[in-house]
Protein backbone atom coordinates (compact mmCIF):
# COMPACT_ATOMS: atom_id res chain seq x y z
CA UNK A 1 0.00 0.00 0.00
CA UNK A 2 1.22 3.66 -1.02
CA UNK A 3 1.56 5.67 2.12
CA UNK A 4 -0.50 9.05 2.09
CA UNK A 5 1.45 11.79 0.87
CA UNK A 6 2.26 14.94 3.37
CA UNK A 7 0.99 18.07 2.30
CA UNK A 8 4.18 20.61 1.73
CA UNK A 9 3.70 23.72 2.37
CA UNK A 10 6.19 26.57 0.79
CA UNK A 11 4.42 30.25 1.74
CA UNK A 12 6.62 33.40 0.70
CA UNK A 13 8.23 34.99 2.83
CA UNK A 14 6.34 37.72 5.55
CA UNK A 15 6.33 38.80 9.00
CA UNK A 16 7.34 36.26 11.79
CA UNK A 17 3.99 36.88 13.45
CA UNK A 18 2.22 35.70 9.88
CA UNK A 19 4.24 32.03 10.12
CA UNK A 20 3.77 31.64 13.68
CA UNK A 21 -0.51 32.16 12.72
CA UNK A 22 -0.27 30.14 9.42
CA UNK A 23 1.52 27.35 11.64
CA UNK A 24 -1.48 27.60 14.51
CA UNK A 25 -4.29 27.52 11.91
CA UNK A 26 -3.09 24.70 10.33
CA UNK A 27 -2.95 22.71 13.54
CA UNK A 28 -6.18 23.47 15.15
CA UNK A 29 -7.47 22.79 11.65
CA UNK A 30 -6.69 19.17 11.70
CA UNK A 31 -9.30 16.50 11.62
CA UNK A 32 -8.56 12.85 12.93
CA UNK A 33 -6.65 10.82 9.78
CA UNK A 34 -5.93 14.16 8.24
CA UNK A 35 -2.49 14.20 6.73
CA UNK A 36 0.46 15.73 8.02
CA UNK A 37 1.86 19.38 7.32
CA UNK A 38 4.86 20.08 6.66
CA UNK A 39 5.21 23.87 6.34
CA UNK A 40 8.26 26.43 6.08
CA UNK A 41 7.93 29.28 7.75
CA UNK A 42 10.09 32.47 6.01
CA UNK A 43 10.26 35.50 6.94
CA UNK A 44 11.58 38.94 4.86
CA UNK A 45 12.44 41.04 8.37
CA UNK A 46 13.40 40.33 11.60
CA UNK A 47 11.34 40.42 14.67
CA UNK A 48 11.99 38.79 18.60
CA UNK A 49 10.24 36.02 18.96
CA UNK A 50 9.23 35.30 23.06
CA UNK A 51 8.13 32.39 24.63
CA UNK A 52 4.34 31.63 26.04
CA UNK A 53 5.05 31.78 29.55
CA UNK A 54 3.29 35.04 31.86
CA UNK A 55 5.04 37.53 33.52
CA UNK A 56 7.56 40.46 32.37
CA UNK A 57 8.73 40.13 29.12
CA UNK A 58 12.49 38.25 28.85
CA UNK A 59 13.37 41.26 26.32
CA UNK A 60 13.95 44.53 26.76
CA UNK A 61 11.23 46.42 24.42
CA UNK A 62 12.91 49.74 24.47
CA UNK A 63 15.90 47.96 23.27
CA UNK A 64 14.16 46.04 21.03
CA UNK A 65 12.06 49.60 19.53
CA UNK A 66 15.56 51.39 19.11
CA UNK A 67 16.58 48.37 16.60
CA UNK A 68 13.31 48.61 15.04
CA UNK A 69 12.54 45.04 16.12
CA UNK A 70 8.88 43.70 16.63
CA UNK A 71 8.33 41.76 19.99
CA UNK A 72 5.88 38.88 19.20
CA UNK A 73 4.99 35.81 21.76
CA UNK A 74 4.70 32.32 20.10
CA UNK A 75 2.28 29.32 21.44
CA UNK A 76 4.72 27.33 22.85
CA UNK A 77 7.67 27.81 25.46
CA UNK A 78 11.10 28.39 25.77
CA UNK A 79 13.27 31.94 25.14
CA UNK A 80 14.18 34.36 23.22
CA UNK A 81 14.71 34.26 19.31
CA UNK A 82 16.26 36.45 16.60
CA UNK A 83 14.29 35.38 13.69
CA UNK A 84 15.57 36.88 11.02
CA UNK A 85 15.84 35.91 7.03
CA UNK A 86 18.68 34.02 8.25
CA UNK A 87 16.93 31.34 10.30
CA UNK A 88 15.74 28.25 8.58
CA UNK A 89 12.18 27.71 10.43
CA UNK A 90 9.92 24.87 9.65
CA UNK A 91 6.69 23.43 11.40
CA UNK A 92 5.34 19.62 11.38
CA UNK A 93 1.31 19.61 12.44
CA UNK A 94 0.41 15.86 13.29
CA UNK A 95 -3.06 15.26 13.76
CA UNK A 96 -3.96 13.60 16.76
CA UNK A 97 -2.78 9.72 17.78
CA UNK A 98 -0.41 9.82 14.82
CA UNK A 99 2.46 7.35 15.69
CA UNK A 100 5.43 10.37 15.56
CA UNK A 101 3.54 12.53 18.47
CA UNK A 102 3.86 9.67 21.11
CA UNK A 103 2.26 11.00 24.48
CA UNK A 104 5.78 11.48 25.80
CA UNK A 105 6.44 15.35 24.96
CA UNK A 106 10.34 14.80 24.90
CA UNK A 107 10.00 11.83 22.86
CA UNK A 108 8.12 13.25 20.38
CA UNK A 109 10.98 15.29 19.34
CA UNK A 110 13.78 12.26 18.80
CA UNK A 111 12.56 11.90 15.23
CA UNK A 112 12.82 15.59 14.05
CA UNK A 113 15.47 16.28 15.45
CA UNK A 114 17.40 12.82 14.00
CA UNK A 115 16.01 14.38 10.54
CA UNK A 116 17.72 17.68 10.79
CA UNK A 117 20.92 16.28 11.42
CA UNK A 118 20.88 14.17 8.67
CA UNK A 119 19.67 17.11 6.88
CA UNK A 120 23.01 19.05 8.08
CA UNK A 121 25.00 16.12 7.86
CA UNK A 122 24.04 15.96 3.57
CA UNK A 123 24.95 19.48 3.37
CA UNK A 124 28.38 19.21 5.51
CA UNK A 125 27.96 20.06 8.50
CA UNK A 126 29.31 17.43 11.26
CA UNK A 127 25.72 17.27 13.51
CA UNK A 128 24.21 14.79 16.00
CA UNK A 129 21.45 14.92 18.08
CA UNK A 130 21.72 15.27 21.72
CA UNK A 131 20.50 12.45 24.32
CA UNK A 132 18.17 12.95 27.15
CA UNK A 133 20.81 12.09 29.73
CA UNK A 134 23.29 14.70 28.05
CA UNK A 135 21.06 17.62 27.99
CA UNK A 136 19.99 17.13 31.48
CA UNK A 137 23.37 17.49 32.31
CA UNK A 138 24.11 20.61 30.14
CA UNK A 139 25.16 23.34 32.20
CA UNK A 140 22.53 26.31 32.17
CA UNK A 141 24.02 29.69 32.85
CA UNK A 142 23.16 33.03 31.96
CA UNK A 143 23.00 31.76 28.15
CA UNK A 144 20.30 29.56 28.87
CA UNK A 145 17.93 33.09 28.94
CA UNK A 146 18.01 33.36 25.21
CA UNK A 147 16.39 30.27 23.39
CA UNK A 148 19.52 28.88 21.76
CA UNK A 149 21.72 28.93 24.77
CA UNK A 150 19.55 26.28 26.50
CA UNK A 151 19.79 22.32 25.01
CA UNK A 152 16.86 20.33 25.12
CA UNK A 153 17.06 16.18 24.60
CA UNK A 154 16.74 15.55 20.53
CA UNK A 155 18.38 19.10 19.51
CA UNK A 156 21.12 19.55 17.53
CA UNK A 157 24.93 20.21 17.70
CA UNK A 158 27.85 20.66 15.45
CA UNK A 159 30.73 18.90 16.22
CA UNK A 160 32.16 21.18 19.01
CA UNK A 161 28.78 20.52 21.11
CA UNK A 162 27.44 23.95 20.33
CA UNK A 163 23.46 24.22 19.50
CA UNK A 164 22.84 24.54 15.58
CA UNK A 165 19.30 23.49 15.93
CA UNK A 166 16.30 24.50 18.48
CA UNK A 167 12.91 23.14 19.04
CA UNK A 168 9.46 23.70 20.40
CA UNK A 169 6.15 22.05 20.86
CA UNK A 170 2.59 22.82 20.72
CA UNK A 171 -0.46 20.40 21.79
CA UNK A 172 -3.83 21.01 20.77
CA UNK A 173 -6.91 18.61 21.39
CA UNK A 174 -6.82 18.35 17.19
CA UNK A 175 -2.91 17.40 17.30
CA UNK A 176 0.68 18.36 17.63
CA UNK A 177 3.19 21.28 16.21
CA UNK A 178 6.78 20.87 16.29
CA UNK A 179 8.46 23.53 15.54
CA UNK A 180 12.22 23.89 14.41
CA UNK A 181 14.34 26.89 13.76
CA UNK A 182 18.35 26.31 12.00
CA UNK A 183 19.86 29.74 12.06
CA UNK A 184 22.32 30.01 9.02
CA UNK A 185 23.99 32.43 11.21
CA UNK A 186 23.73 33.36 14.79
CA UNK A 187 23.27 37.41 15.30
CA UNK A 188 24.00 37.01 19.02
CA UNK A 189 25.19 40.71 18.95
CA UNK A 190 22.22 42.11 18.34
CA UNK A 191 20.14 39.51 20.88
CA UNK A 192 22.05 39.70 23.41
CA UNK A 193 21.90 43.10 24.64
CA UNK A 194 18.15 43.17 24.06
CA UNK A 195 17.52 40.29 26.76
CA UNK A 196 16.11 41.35 30.22
CA UNK A 197 18.63 41.32 31.83
CA UNK A 198 20.79 41.92 28.87
CA UNK A 199 23.27 39.48 27.67
CA UNK A 200 26.98 39.45 26.61
CA UNK A 201 26.85 38.16 23.39
CA UNK A 202 30.30 35.67 23.82
CA UNK A 203 27.99 34.02 26.36
CA UNK A 204 25.89 32.73 23.89
CA UNK A 205 27.89 32.04 21.11
CA UNK A 206 29.93 29.58 23.39
CA UNK A 207 26.56 28.27 23.70
CA UNK A 208 25.23 27.97 20.35
CA UNK A 209 26.13 28.82 16.11
CA UNK A 210 25.30 29.26 12.65
CA UNK A 211 25.83 26.28 10.70
CA UNK A 212 27.80 28.34 8.24
CA UNK A 213 30.65 28.42 10.56
CA UNK A 214 31.01 25.06 8.93
CA UNK A 215 29.39 25.71 5.70
CA UNK A 216 30.17 29.31 4.61
CA UNK A 217 28.48 29.19 1.79
CA UNK A 218 25.13 27.69 2.73
CA UNK A 219 21.90 29.18 1.61
CA UNK A 220 18.29 28.67 2.27
CA UNK A 221 17.65 27.18 -0.74
CA UNK A 222 20.56 24.61 0.14
CA UNK A 223 19.18 23.21 3.34
CA UNK A 224 15.77 23.33 2.35
CA UNK A 225 15.76 20.12 0.01
CA UNK A 226 17.97 18.12 2.58
CA UNK A 227 15.12 18.65 5.12
CA UNK A 228 12.72 17.76 3.41
CA UNK A 229 14.18 14.85 2.16
CA UNK A 230 15.10 13.24 5.71
CA UNK A 231 11.48 14.20 6.89
CA UNK A 232 10.28 11.95 4.26
CA UNK A 233 12.37 9.39 5.04
CA UNK A 234 11.34 9.20 8.76
CA UNK A 235 8.22 10.05 7.70
CA UNK A 236 7.40 6.80 5.48
CA UNK A 237 5.56 9.03 3.06
CA UNK A 238 6.33 11.34 0.63
CA UNK A 239 5.77 15.00 0.40
CA UNK A 240 3.10 16.82 -1.98
CA UNK A 241 3.19 20.43 -2.50
CA UNK A 242 -0.14 22.02 -1.26
CA UNK A 243 -1.33 25.55 -0.91
CA UNK A 244 -3.82 26.62 3.08
CA UNK A 245 -6.82 25.52 2.40
CA UNK A 246 -9.24 28.32 2.34
CA UNK A 247 -10.37 28.18 6.18
CA UNK A 248 -6.60 27.55 7.11
CA UNK A 249 -5.62 30.88 5.18
CA UNK A 250 -8.47 32.81 7.04
CA UNK A 251 -7.74 32.08 9.92
CA UNK A 252 -4.21 32.70 9.46
CA UNK A 253 -4.86 35.96 8.72
CA UNK A 254 -7.23 37.10 11.97
CA UNK A 255 -4.54 35.11 14.19
CA UNK A 256 -2.00 36.99 12.81
CA UNK A 257 -4.17 40.38 13.52
CA UNK A 258 -4.86 38.94 16.78
CA UNK A 259 -2.89 36.33 18.73
CA UNK A 260 0.28 36.96 17.07
CA UNK A 261 -0.01 40.91 17.13
CA UNK A 262 3.63 42.13 18.43
CA UNK A 263 3.56 42.88 22.39
CA UNK A 264 5.71 45.84 21.55
CA UNK A 265 6.78 47.22 18.32
CA UNK A 266 8.72 50.40 17.42
CA UNK A 267 7.40 53.25 16.91
CA UNK A 268 6.45 54.90 13.45
CA UNK A 269 8.16 57.32 11.74
CA UNK A 270 6.79 60.45 13.40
Amino acid sequence: MTAVPWRLVRPAPGHPAEALARAEAVLTRLGPGDAPVLLWAPVDRAAVIVGRAAGPLPVDPAACAARGLDVVRRSSGGGPVLWDPDLVAFDVALPKGHPLAPDDVVAAYRWVGEAVAAALRVVGVPARVVGVEEARAAPRGPAAAACFGGLSPFEVVGPDGRKVAGLSQVRRRTGTLLQVGVPLRLDAGTLGPLLAPSLDPAALTERAAGVREWVPGLTVAGLVPPIEAAVAERAGAPLAPAWLTPAEAGQADALAAERFRPVATPPGPG
